[in-house]
């Protein structure tokens, strides 16, 4: 197994603040959907503030650092609960299509009427299921939001075809899970805790997966 580690450089978290702002109306309605369905159903912790949701919106924003990301049309947010990162990440990017999957029906319902009302259908879907059970053809990337270990989901898909599979997750825990991955992969984090970064990305990282070749 490679691995490579580095700290998050100014210049893209400057990136990801210009990405909040320039969609931070359409950001911001979608937070205001999450919060009103997480009322209803469990979709983020409970009794969660404005502001915070606002902090996982933004967090989820981090996955457009990973290279396989831009080369990416069609991504699949797997375990996505209310749609993180998804959601946030088709907002921002009106050229790609997401496939947002949980196993929990009534968070996708959630998600499908929150598709519905950010005006995303044409390019965004909601589904129920086991990402195992889904067909990744022509999906470039795979991405999750501290829904998976690594080796959790590399082995429910390592049989189909992926390209790159993205966590946001702590950076500890990846690098031990890591040690659990079959066959020959390359492991690159970013730590998102930088020094002028919030307490908030205390520890979290955004990490990529990349199977160098199939065993």
């Amino acid at each position: 197994m490679e691995h490579s580690t580095r700290q998050l450089r100014v210049k893209e978290n400057e990136l990801i603040n210009s990405l909040f702002e320039e969609n931070r109306g359409a950001l911001e309605t979608y937070a205001g959907l999450l919060i009103w369905w997480n009322s209803k159903i469990n979709l983020v912790s409970r009794d969660v503030s404005r502001e915070t949701v606002l902090l996982h919106v933004k967090h989820s924003l981090f996955v457009a650092l990973s290279e396989s990301f831009f080369f990416s049309n069609s991504l699949i947010d797997t375990g996505a609960g209310g749609g993180l990162p998804g959601i946030p990440l088709a907002i921002c990017f009106p050229k790609k299509k997401f496939l947002i999957n949980d196993i929990v029906a009534k968070k996708i319902f959630a998600v499908n009427d929150m598709i519905n009302k950010l005006g995303l259908r044409e390019r965004v879907e909601g589904t129920i299921g086991d990402v195992g059970s889904l067909d990744l053809d022509g999906v470039g990337t795979v991405v999750t939001k501290h829904a998976f270990k690594l080796d959790q989901l590399y082995g429910l898909i390592e049989e189909k075809p992926w390209g790159k599979l993205v966590f946001l997750k702590g950076y500890e825990e990846a690098i031990n899970e890591s040690k659990s991955l079959r066959g020959k992969v390359k492991i690159n984090i970013i730590k998102l805790d930088s020094e002028f970064m919030p307490s908030f990305y205390n520890g979290k990282g955004l990490v990529e997966v990349e199977r160098i070749s199939h065993e």
